[in-house]
């Protein structure tokens, strides 16, 4: 066996990164034009045949290329929807072979950089898959154990996110410490209070374990929610169409499936459009569903999601933006400020809090205890998010991690620890 034939990976909703150790140091794996960091999207060129993974997919698809563009899967771990099949290149594929297409890849990169074969492995997961509800969150952490031992791994141990962010900001330090972790994702975010201290060795640190908690909300999220309080209504969500007893509202169940990434695929059919000419026949804002229409005929739904997420990004450090939609008509462009998104997310944002209180609470600590907060994850660049930490917190010390590769970087220091 060769000593160093494990690797620590993280496989997010949004970004996923893997981490090998090759006898002397820690290495994050360059998977993506020399970036460590790979878009969790895998597109399938109906043209070409070709299966292409990461931002290259999404930008093949979002210039015009034609096939079918798949993101955020690891929000459907523990649903009914990854036993399914769906239809890519003239032939039923199960949704978990698509996912194991990505991980594949991480391993084989991982591999040609390490010399050798790869078959330990410490997956990352979200304290909870699956909010309240042990059966799926269990279903979730099985079907990608299954998973990555169907791409060649022999062993497969899992670590809370929150606990590998922990490690990897451990050996950054210089004492022992009590930290608040903050790692917001793309699907759900999660909080560890942790012990920290520096030259510890040996796999069991449970008891620096204080406590974890997580809920399923992410920068997905937000970005759902900015699109359906700012572009959708645009598009037609809470206009007017007559019916036979008087006034009704356009049905909204097309909006909520357009604004997420894994169910606006099911709306790319013969049977939407018949469906939305009847509602244009009706509408009493018709302009607003003939865009819609175009949106669907053209699919131009991921193009909207992209869209979206680039201006969340853009609010975190500008006032204002202009929302970009010249692909639907010449022209039309949506100004949304930052004030206006923060108040679209508010809600979200106080559940966040909520929970990380109460994580900080069943650690038996109190606020003032908290020693550093560690942040790592996309969303930790919202200012609203960090304004109403440092509320709470405002004498810890505030650290700012790798946005994309803290966890991964703690998968193979964990991994190093176990498998030595």
């Amino acid at each position: 066996m060769n000593l160093q034939d494990f690797c620590g990976l993280d496989f997010g909703t949004s970004n996923s990164t893997i981490g090998i150790f090759d006898g002397t140091q820690f290495n994050m794996v360059p998977l993506e034009d020399g970036r460590a960091i790979l878009r969790s999207a895998i597109f399938f060129d109906y043209d070409t045949g070709e299966s292409l993974l990461g931002q290259r997919g999404v930008n093949e698809y979002l210039n015009g290329a034609h096939g079918r563009l798949m993101m955020s899967l690891k929000t459907v771990l523990g649903s009914s929807l990854m036993q399914e099949e769906t239809y890519i290149h003239n032939r039923w594929v199960p949704f978990t072979d698509i996912l194991g297409y990505l991980i594949r890849y991480m391993k084989q990169q991982a591999e040609q950089q390490l010399g050798c074969e790869i078959t330990r492995v410490v997956m990352g997961r979200p304290v909870h898959f699956h909010d309240h509800d042990e059966k799926r969150d269990r279903l979730a952490q099985d079907t990608l154990e299954k998973v990555a031992r169907a791409q060649g791994f022999k062993t497969v141990l899992f670590q809370y996110e929150p606990i590998a962010a922990a490690l990897a900001y451990e050996a950054t330090i210089t004492k022992e410490q009590i930290a608040l972790i903050v790692d917001l994702g793309g699907g759900t975010s999660d909080f560890s209070v942790t012990r920290l201290r520096p030259g510890i060795q040996g796999m069991d640190r449970l008891e620096d374990v204080l406590a974890n908690q997580g809920i399923h909300i992410g920068g997905t999220d937000f970005d759902r929610q900015m699109n359906l309080r700012t572009v959708m209504p645009a598009l037609g969500l809470g206009s007017q169409m007559h019916g036979m007893s008087g006034m009704l509202q356009v049905p909204n169940s097309y909006y909520h499936d357009l604004t997420t990434w894994h169910t606006l695929n099911s709306l790319y059919n013969h049977k939407t459009q018949r469906e939305l000419s009847s509602i244009y026949n009706f509408a009493v804002e018709k302009e607003r569903i003939a865009r819609l229409q175009k949106v669907i005929h053209w699919q131009f739904g991921h193009k909207i999601l992209n869209a979206v997420e680039e201006a969340k990004c853009a609010l975190s450090q500008l006032e204002q933006i202009s929302l970009d939609l010249n692909f639907i008509e010449p022209g039309f462009t949506i100004a949304v400020q930052q004030a206006t998104f923060e108040n679209i997310i508010l809600d979200k944002v106080e559940d966040l809090t909520t929970t990380l209180l109460e994580t900080v609470s069943s650690a038996g600590v109190q606020n003032h205890q908290i020693d550093s907060i560690f942040f790592t994850g996309g969303s930790t660049q919202i200012p609203l998010i960090r304004q109403k930490i440092n509320e709470h917190f405002p004498q810890a010390k505030k650290v700012r991690g790798d946005v994309f590769s803290s966890v991964g970087k703690g998968l193979i220091i964990d991994a190093h620890r176990k498998f030595r």
